[in-house]
């Protein structure tokens, strides 16, 4: 389990980090019998069902898109408590709040800013709500901010979770409980209609590496025997002493870590997780990290039926979707007595989505081609074309100013070999990585603090302040 946090960023069910503690799969029912035992029994499944009708006609499912939204849609807004809308002014959250705008009362909707504009949306959402006439709230999420989620981190997922956008989730959700008892998210869009960005990536370099020259294949060889680790802690040291931004030892040692990790990767199943998992731990830096070997429990993408996006799509609602986007929500909107719901997950439109010629999830539209179609049919395509984003706050930076005592605390090299449980070498070398300013040790540096915290909450005991209800100590 805590090599499944390190290598993902999040523990799969039916794996919990406790010992003898599963996690109920989706899609199950846990019986009892009188006697005691427990019966697992799945009540569905999407590849049951999966279909694709190749000769469907692109304005007929466009219009059969829109009325199944519009019904799942408007069903999640049934309460007796006021609702809202969380809209980062993507495609998803968009058509979400247009559907239910033009249906409905007007709608309330919430959206968070980072003080960082390379990783700012707030103003691509507030055009959006404009155009539609909802009633929006826009809060801007800084540094300190940050600090004050971070000591709580433990408490709120109670197992190692490394997703920091649940750092935003949780503020967001934080400011939409002043005012709604319900909040709709629009998770899914992506894994149904194909709108990740690792899925071209995985394409694109499918077909360089396919292209490739006696001279690219040669140098892949020579980059995978190269010891990488001492080249690269090597360059980390000259880092420390050069501009970051403009070093050739970092571009030298970028480079040489690309060649060695992409050799032998030739099916679309090996290139997308070398893709989704590229800047967190690897094989290599685990074996280091815990001492021993980690074998890899997940089934491959190129075990899932269909074309490679149907696969990596398919890998995506089994893995990623439960085990990171829709716990993380779930929790972040529970910290602050919210019910989080998922409107594009009604079974109806998984189904129907599956069932779609590629070529209309990812077409002339580019990603989420069909959804596209709909939503522009109610907001300009102007407000919406621009590059994804996504919800990830500017982890690097908080981690060298506001959060860096978080880290000099718990990534302290005598707390770590205390444990017994990390190498502190291993640890050491991925900060003097990250202190350099090597981009590859971010987020591996940020696993490390996630799990500290959690660490520190559950296996020692230290029970923090924070500012989410709980009344702890340090």
């Amino acid at each position: 389990s805590l090599a499944d946090f390190f290598r993902f960023s999040y523990i799969v069910e039916p794996r919990s980090i406790y010992e003898n503690v599963s996690k109920l799969p989706p899609g199950h029912i846990l019986e009892l019998t009188r006697a005691g035992e427990p019966s697992l029994q799945r009540y569905w499944n999407v590849l049951d069902g999966l279909r694709t009708d190749e000769q469907a006609s692109e304005e007929v499912m466009a219009d059969e898109l829109e009325a199944l939204m519009t019904d799942a849609f408007k069903l999640r807004m049934v309460s007796d408590v006021p609702v809202g809308v969380f809209l980062s002014g993507g495609v998803d959250s968009s058509i979400v709040t247009a559907l239910l705008q033009k249906h409905g009362p007007p709608v309330r909707t919430f959206t968070i800013g980072f003080d960082d504009p390379r990783h700012n949306e707030a103003h691509h959402a507030e055009q959006v709500a404009k155009h539609l006439g909802t009633i929006h709230t826009t809060q801007m999420v800084s540094e300190g901010e940050a600090m004050q989620v971070l000591p709580s981190w433990g408490d709120l997922f109670d197992e190692p979770f490394g997703d920091c956008s649940g750092i935003p989730t949780l503020l967001v959700s934080r400011m939409a409980a002043q005012h709604v008892k319900v909040v709709l998210s629009a998770d899914g869009g992506d894994e149904l209609f194909g709108g990740y960005n690792s899925y071209e990536a995985v394409f694109g370099r499918l077909q360089s590496m396919q292209g490739q020259s006696a001279m690219g294949r040669f140098a892949r060889n020579v980059a995978a025997a190269v010891p990488w680790e001492r080249v690269d802690g090597a360059l980390a040291g000259r880092l420390a002493s050069a501009d970051p931004g403009r070093s050739r030892s970092r571009s030298m040692s970028l480079r040489l870590r690309y060649l060695r990790e992409t050799r032998g990767l030739s099916t679309t199943g090996r290139m997308f997780e070398h893709v989704v998992t590229s800047l967190y731990w690897h094989d290599d830096d685990l074996r280091d990290l815990l001492g021993k070997e980690t074998p890899r429990l997940r089934r491959s993408s190129d075990d899932y039926p269909g074309g490679p996006g149907d696969q990596m799509s398919l890998w995506d609602l089994e893995h990623y979707l439960p085990g990171d986007i829709l716990a993380k929500v779930d929790r972040a909107t529970m910290a602050v007595g919210i019910e989080g719901r998922e409107p594009l997950l009604d079974h109806r439109l998984v189904e129907m989505a599956l069932s779609l010629p590629y070529r209309m999830r990812r077409g002339p539209l580019g990603t989420k081609h069909l959804l596209r179609k709909v939503l522009y049919r109610h907001v300009p395509r102007s407000l919406i074309e621009r590059p994804k984003m996504g919800f990830s706050p500017p982890i690097g930076r908080w981690l060298s100013g506001a959060l860096k005592p978080l880290v000099d605390r718990y990534l302290d090299r005598r707390r770590i070999a205390q444990q017994g449980l990390l190498n502190p070498d291993t640890v050491e070398t991925v900060k003097r990585r990250f202190e350099a300013g090597d981009p590859f040790s971010v987020q591996r540096v940020w696993l490390l603090l996630a799990f500290q915290l959690w660490y520190a909450r559950w296996m020692e005991g230290i029970i923090v302040r924070g500012n989410f209800g709980w009344s702890f100590q340090w």
